[in-house]
């Protein structure tokens, strides 16, 4: 089967990049071994960064807020139906999200004093951070915070963002065997079926690992950072935002169902490597507990699920700065996002990249009778929870 482009993975990354291709006239399908978002997509939180948490983190990572300060306003025109691709379908779950500085906490009060104000007027967010007032506060603040500011940050629902790219691109996602796949001289072998594209796009976040491997590829390119992502479940009140202390993310708390905290931050980075679970939900109440002292979890349930953030291997594993698309192969494009935000980047960059291999689209042999892939289930869908008292 002769086609353009075959694109490897059903998360954020791989769709956008499917849609971007298919938009420009190029036959290109996606194949996805497992339920599209599975792992990082459906996993993540959500939130459309402008650079706001990351600017907190001092010089070294403006690089990385610079990359991201257009991204809200160029996922609201997409929401919005401005541009393509046109995603009214996606369920905007908040607006924005909130930044707030803890009671209890000396750093804190100093960071108080004037350090959001040194980030508006350095030009390093898209949005200047608005202070609000107390009586504005979200209520889970109301008794814990020092001061809140509100960031023109978005949060979606990371299900209906796949549902909505799917159905632009219907007849042209398929899943396949991962095991049966086989990269040939003459072209990718999925059991009986031979593809023999043009190029390829390997979105498959963590899974390009052992694509590369599979392709003689060099595969050391990746690096995997592990967090330990945490969910509440009981009366508890909406709440989109970080908590900051001495430039530290100390928690990033979203709702994505009412009812539901999905909290990560440092929290989630401390957890990674915790293998005593019970130990690791009580670490987890200590540090909500002094961060949001007026929280009631007298009937709260609490969940922990592994997570792994495939990312462009970098020197001393830092965190990656922008997203990342490299050419490994002629007509092979191996790509990471590195966040949620930074998609729509990643699949310009990965469309500027094909056009050495590809120039003009060319004619296609009929698509297989394939099944196609469902969405995966957000993690509280699937959690073990246990009660928190």
């Amino acid at each position: 089967m002769r086609l353009d482009v075959l694109v490897f993975g059903g998360g954020a990354a791989g769709l956008w990049c499917l849609d971007r291709l298919r938009r420009a006239g190029y036959h290109a399908i996606l194949l996805e071994s497992k339920a599209l978002g599975s792992g990082q997509t459906i996993q993540s939180q959500g939130i459309i960064h402008g650079g706001g948490k990351y600017a907190l983190r001092g010089v070294r990572d403006f690089d990385a807020v610079r990359a991201t300060r257009s991204m809200p306003e160029r996922w609201r025109r997409s929401l919005v139906g401005e541009i393509e691709p046109a995603l009214a379908g996606t369920q905007l779950v908040s607006t924005k999200c909130h930044l707030w500085l803890p009671r209890g906490s000396v750093i804190a009060r100093l960071q108080s004093l004037g350090f959001m104000s040194f980030l508006a007027n350095a030009g390093l967010l898209a949005t200047r951070p608005v202070k609000v007032s107390k009586s504005a506060w979200p209520e889970a603040l109301r008794d814990s915070a020092l001061a809140v500011y509100s960031l023109a940050e978005p949060v979606i629902a990371t299900g209906s963002l796949l549902k909505a790219l799917a159905a632009l691109n219907k007849g042209f996602i398929f899943l396949y065997d991962g095991e049966a796949l086989q990269f040939a001289a003459d072209g990718v072998r999925v059991g009986d079926v031979l593809l023999q594209p043009r190029a390829m796009v390997l979105a498959a976040g963590v899974g390009n690992g052992e694509l590369l491997s599979k392709a003689c590829t060099n595969a050391d390119l990746m690096q995997s950072r592990p967090l330990g992502m945490v969910l509440l479940r009981g009366e508890l009140p909406p709440l989109f935002g970080h908590c900051i202390v001495g430039g530290k993310t100390r928690l990033t708390i979203t709702a994505p169902v009412p009812g539901i905290w999905q909290i990560g931050g440092e929290i989630a980075e401390r957890l990674a490597n915790e293998n005593n679970l019970e130990a690791a939900r009580a670490a987890v109440l200590v540090e909500i507990r002094r961060w949001l002292p007026g929280l009631d979890l007298t009937r709260a349930k609490i969940a922990i699920y592994r997570a792994v953030r495939a990312e462009a291997r970098t020197a001393a594993s830092r965190r990656p700065s922008g997203v990342h698309a490299n050419r490994v192969a002629p007509g092979m494009v191996v790509a990471w996002p590195t966040k949620l935000s930074m998609v729509p980047v990643l699949a310009d960059e990965v469309f500027g990249i094909l056009q050495f291999d590809l120039k003009a689209p060319e004619g296609y042999d009929e698509i297989p009778p394939w099944p196609t892939p469902a969405v995966a289930r957000y993690p509280w869908e699937e959690a073990e929870w246990f009660a928190v008292n």
